[in-house]
């Protein structure tokens, strides 16, 4: 059964729901992005309130008015203008837990590069980590290519993928 959802740029008005969306997925990232410089708070507020950045939500259809996530069920988020007036980088990915599985992110990356390319964006930066095997098949799926390895970049012997891809 598929999943109907909606996608749309967030507003400061979603800020509760999208940090509680954050907080859900944190520990899918390593290190979690609560124990990054500035936490969580700081990256929403940078993200929310910067014109060069922002998120695309995806949300419920129709969501239970009991959800303190309102419906969102996966997010992408991105700073433009990175490198160069005509590049990008993605800062997040992730899907809800309950909701992985049916095409949430494909569909978020599908239609962010769609936006930027619009927006005259033609490269798009993002990075993940060589403990994240679903990620990486994610990204070269989508024909993000890697071109730079940072060796025990997180620690434990896990490195940093930086990844790339023309649009």
């Amino acid at each position: 059964m598929s999943t109907e959802f909606t996608i749309k740029e967030a507003k400061g008005t979603d800020y509760l729901h999208v940090k509680r969306f954050i907080e859900l997925v944190d520990t899918d990232f390593y290190p979690p992005l609560s124990e990054r410089g500035g936490g969580i708070s700081e990256r929403m507020q940078r993200d929310l309130d910067t014109p060069e950045a922002n998120y695309l939500i995806a949300r419920l259809s129709e969501p239970d008015s009991s959800d303190p996530l309102c419906g969102i069920i996966g997010m992408i988020g991105c700073t433009r203008n990175w490198k160069g007036k005509d590049t990008a980088y993605v800062n997040f990915l992730a899907t809800h837990p309950d909701h992985r599985g049916h095409g949430i992110s494909k569909e978020l990356t599908i239609r962010y590069e769609k936006l930027l390319a619009e927006q005259g964006i033609r490269q798009i930066y993002l990075c993940t980590w060589s403990s994240n095997p679903a990620a990486i098949k994610f990204y070269e799926d989508r024909g993000y290519y890697a071109y730079s390895i940072v060796l025990n970049d997180r620690g434990n012997g896990v490195d940093t993928i930086y990844y790339k891809k023309k649009i």
